[in-house]
């Protein structure tokens, strides 16, 4: 039986309507079926969506301008973590948030180095002039560069290198875990039972052929080439269905130039991604930079044949020419295109076939790796004697005797077949 921890688990928003939210809010139902007391330090949650056991120590912090949201999410979660009484350990999604376990979902100054190389112009001095990135940097730095942490949960072995290379975090600080799905949600028996009638409340062709987006940004994401490449199949039966928070109005005149008008069909954030996947023939995320990419893995599992970049994390999960393709270049138009003809033709790989394929990926799983990981801090500051404010001491010099150290290549990331 786990040793059971009062775990207090941080992030602003806890919810199914985004990826990190998603896997926090996977997270802390798992942990409280698994018998521990939880603490949700967030500024809202989907309290429908939490176990019943769950507690909310509600963060007064604004959600936006994102900036802002960095800074007040900072201060004052740990003004209300200071509150909380007999808290063993922090379970931390995002740097900005206080100090414990951090699962770190990306590494922000990684994106900017590859997406610096990439842009020109006004594109580039709308990055170097958001006031996002230095925020979000000097959380990184603070935490990630001066070793304020008490472990790192990293998604894939690519994001382990990026803390080195950008933080000089030493590799055995980190432990490699991927983020999962939730088979009850995301399962091919599902999806092709609600089909036909999901595509009809879209507004769908009968004969349509469907390509899923699921996002919460459009330029690092790919839906740019994605739509350029749509028009090179010069196919009016291809239509684009694109979930998330996105602002596709940026793209009206693009999509009426390349002729997608009527074929691009927009959904806003939904808890209900696994309906809007079930629509789909296809699932496409030609993404520039993507520690993991949630929904590769969730689409898979809906049986979908998926095409995203080698640049994606999860793109470990497909098997090139079985359950996809990986793009070599993610802004290649011509590339998508020639890759998406495929995958809309019959496809010679049943869909049950490709769920089972990312069976290694469920919530059920990878979540008991996460457990012994919070487990294992807790008893660390334990034995070193510590308060339970331990979130504002020094980080642990070494594991207590008996605590085997948790680092180097997950099980989950096995070759591709």
């Amino acid at each position: 039986m786990p040793q059971h921890l009062h775990i207090a688990l941080c992030f602003p928003r806890i919810n199914r309507r985004g990826g990190v939210e998603r896997i926090a809010l996977e997270a802390a139902n798992f942990l409280a079926k698994r018998g521990h007391r939880v603490t949700l330090v967030c500024v809202e949650c989907e309290r429908s969506e939490l176990h019943p056991s769950i507690k909310v120590a509600h963060v007064d912090a604004p959600l936006r301008p994102p900036a802002v949201r960095l800074w007040a999410f900072a201060r004052r979660s740990r003004q209300v973590l200071k509150k909380l009484d007999n808290v063993d350990c922090v379970a931390s999604f995002g740097a900005m948030s206080p100090r414990g376990v951090y699962w770190v979902q990306s590494v922000h100054a990684a994106w900017l180095d590859i997406s610096g190389k990439k842009r020109k112009g006004l594109s580039l001095l709308k990055q170097k002039f958001n006031p996002v990135h230095p925020v979000a940097l000097r959380f990184e730095r603070r935490n990630f560069g001066t070793r304020h942490y008490d472990k790192l949960v990293a998604l894939t072995p690519e994001v382990r290198d990026d803390l080195n290379r950008f933080y000089g975090v030493p590799e055995e600080d980190v432990v490699i875990i991927p983020n999962g799905f939730s088979p009850e949600e995301f399962n091919a028996t599902r999806a092709s039972r609600e089909r036909v009638r999901v595509r009809d409340e879209i507004g769908l062709p009968a004969k349509a052929r469907v390509i899923a987006f699921v996002a919460n940004e459009t330029e690092r994401k790919g839906f740019g080439p994605l739509l350029r490449a749509i028009a090179q199949l010069n196919d009016p039966l291809v239509h684009l269905v694109a979930v998330g928070r996105l602002n596709v109005r940026a793209f009206d005149s693009e999509i009426e130039s390349l002729g997608l008008t009527g074929r691009v069909h927009t959904i806003g954030p939904t808890s209900e991604v696994a309906r809007y996947l079930a629509a789909a023939d296809c699932f496409a995320l030609p993404t520039q930079y993507e520690a993991w990419g949630l929904v590769i893995v969730e689409a898979l599992a809906c049986g979908l044949p998926v095409l995203t970049s080698r640049l994606a994390g999860a793109s470990i999960a497909v098997e090139e020419g079985r359950t996809g393709f990986l793009l070599d270049d993610p802004d290649d138009a011509g590339e998508i295109a020639e890759r998406l003809k495929e995958l809309l033709a019959h496809w010679p790989v049943a869909a049950d076939e490709i769920s089972a394929s990312v069976e290694r990926f469920r919530w059920d799983r990878v979540l008991l790796e996460y457990e012994i990981v919070l487990q294992e801090s807790a008893e660390t500051r334990r034995k070193q004697g510590g308060s339970r404010g331990f979130f504002f001491r020094t980080r642990a010099a070494s594991l207590p005797d008996g605590v085997k150290e948790r680092s180097g290549v997950s099980v989950f990331f096995s070759a591709r077949k």
